[in-house]
């Protein structure tokens, strides 16, 4: 380890774990509060937003005062072919100089020229997400488990300021279960239980799964949730009084 990279790694450990948002606003035109949706996704806050984009374009430059609001800071660049893409590359690349406690990126684009901030952060400690329009959908690409998620919907395809749908949150704490059974499966060859599990999910999300579900008024216990709606995913193995969950293949 290098003295600038030894100097970044213990700077991280003081500093509090965020989330950043690179956001492409000419290939993403919403007025859209992107913080409120990924917070079932993410694991850490989303802190840090940039939004780029050649703010005299017209079918743009009403957004600007939503995007300042919402706590970006606007980077202009002049009109040219992947101007904007460019600009974000370079953010992507310096991002965790800049700010070593980022543990998650989020990257508001459909375009494929970003598949190398996708392969190399995580590389340095940084999930990575996706976010990107399709249709009258907004999608969600999660790069830690390779899953997709559809996160909102458009009302009209012709209108580019009004997404609609609040965020589905079961399928959001489906994703995260998974997800921590994943990570223990990763750690051990031994059965994961029920208990491992929700104490795994308490550390990584600070609420445990009973927890998430009663302040969602999910009225559902942790067991039943699994069994119900994680069927798909999770298979529920029952010795005694202990369950021991596996991940479908």
């Amino acid at each position: 380890m290098d003295f600038l990279n030894s100097q970044l790694y213990f700077l991280s450990k003081t500093l509090t774990p965020s989330g950043a948002i690179l956001l492409d606003v000419e290939n993403f035109p919403f007025q859209l509060d992107l913080t409120q949706y990924l917070k079932a996704y993410c694991q850490y806050p989303i802190t840090i937003k940039f939004a780029v984009a050649n703010w005299l374009n017209n079918s743009i430059s009403k957004l600007d005062k939503y995007l300042y609001q919402q706590g970006y800071q606007l980077i202009h660049v002049p009109q040219g072919k992947n101007s904007a893409d460019a600009q974000i590359l370079t953010l992507g690349s310096s991002l965790l100089l800049q700010f070593p406690q980022v543990k998650e990126v989020v990257i508001v684009s459909h375009d494929s020229i970003f598949d190398c901030l996708h392969q190399n952060l995580p590389r340095q400690g940084c999930s990575t997400y996706k976010v990107y329009q399709h249709s009258r959908n907004i999608y969600l690409h999660n790069f830690i488990d390779n899953r997709t998620s559809v996160i909102s919907t458009v009302s009209h395809l012709g209108d580019k300021s009004r997404p609609t749908k609040e965020p589905n949150i079961e399928q959001s704490i489906q994703s995260k279960i998974a997800l921590t059974l994943n990570k223990l499966t990763q750690i051990s060859s031994e059965p994961v239980t029920l208990s491992q599990l929700s104490q795994q999910f308490k550390h990584d999300y600070q609420q445990s799964i009973s927890e998430v579900l009663k302040s969602n008024k999910i009225g559902k216990s942790a067991l039943n949730f699994i069994k119900q709606s994680c069927v798909n995913q999770i298979k529920i193995k029952q010795e005694n009084k202990t369950h021991y969950l596996l991940l479908k293949e």
